[in-house]
């Protein structure tokens, strides 16, 4: 419809000339009056990417900060999860550290290469566990990007240790799981809290959904103020003692709680290194 694509009626007399029909300007203008055409607002070229969906059980596991993850906490996860005969594995962002892209003080601990390396292997080492494997954005996987003023894509700053197809890398800052009939929303949030549980909930409150949560470093769950979806902070797979700006530099903060989620037949489990060998003494 030329009206639709914004031609006046002038340049719409001229086409219907070349087309071998006359009409006035304002017998144009006398139509498109008595039909109700005008011209339409156009479609946006905008699309976002749908984030992925992991349908199952899954272990989640959150800011592991490679290479300031902690090992022994992450081998007893695996282990745990593959004794339960989980094949799927989530990771809500914060991978890797890119400490060395850090707009704070630099300690020379480690290199940007051995931060690849690192990461590189702990993903060769979950890939060789597991089925599936869906990783999304935390802040810190922008850290490399911030630094080159964005002229170096996120999906290419995490291609330096993504070697594999096995791994599904999502620029979204969340992603959903669902298991056993009931969808959890796995994020990387905006937000921190000083109060566990705080951010979680309010996101399920206001996304009508359960709700599993990195970034603040915090353990634990409740519920959201309806009552009705849960609000988990899972804790880090970090070594907190490895982290430059928590040990150098102290704030009042909450302390960093190590954690990790199991979600089993739509039933979220809640790990800690104080509750983990009572699931691991349980016989399947």
């Amino acid at each position: 419809m030329w009206t639709e694509q914004g031609l006046n009626s002038a340049q719409i007399a001229e086409a219907c000339a070349e087309h071998g029909v006359a009409r006035t300007q304002k017998a144009i203008q006398r139509i498109q009056a008595r039909n109700g055409w005008y011209m339409k607002i156009p479609a946006s070229p905008v699309k976002m990417e749908r984030p992925p969906v992991m349908e199952g059980d899954a272990l989640l596991l959150f800011d592991i900060h490679s290479p300031c993850h902690d090992k022994a906490w992450m081998d007893r996860l695996i282990a745990l999860a593959l004794k339960w005969g989980i094949k799927q594995v989530g990771i809500g962002g914060d991978l890797v550290d890119f400490g060395v892209f850090s707009v704070f003080e630099q300690t020379g601990a480690y290199d940007v290469q051995t931060e690849i390396t690192v990461t590189e292997n702990i993903l060769k080492a979950l890939e060789s566990c597991f089925d599936t494997i869906i990783y999304s954005a935390g802040n810190h996987e922008s850290r490399l990007s911030r630094k080159t003023g964005w002229l170096l894509p996120l999906e290419s700053a995490v291609r330096l240790f993504i070697r594999s197809g096995k791994t599904t890398f999502t620029r979204s800052y969340w992603w959903t799981l669902v298991s056993g009939g009931q969808e959890y929303r796995i994020e990387h949030p905006g937000n921190a809290s000083a109060s566990q549980t705080m951010v979680p909930a309010k996101l399920a409150a206001k996304y009508h959904t359960h709700m599993i949560a990195g970034h603040g470093h915090l353990w634990g769950q409740g519920r959201d103020v309806s009552g009705t979806w849960w609000g988990i902070d899972s804790g880090i797979c970090a070594d907190p003692e490895r982290l430059d700006y928590y040990v150098m530099r102290h704030n009042t903060r909450p302390a960093m709680q190590q954690g990790a989620v199991i979600v089993r037949e739509g039933i979220p489990i809640l790990l800690h290194p104080d509750n983990i060998a009572i699931y691991e003494g349980m016989k399947i």
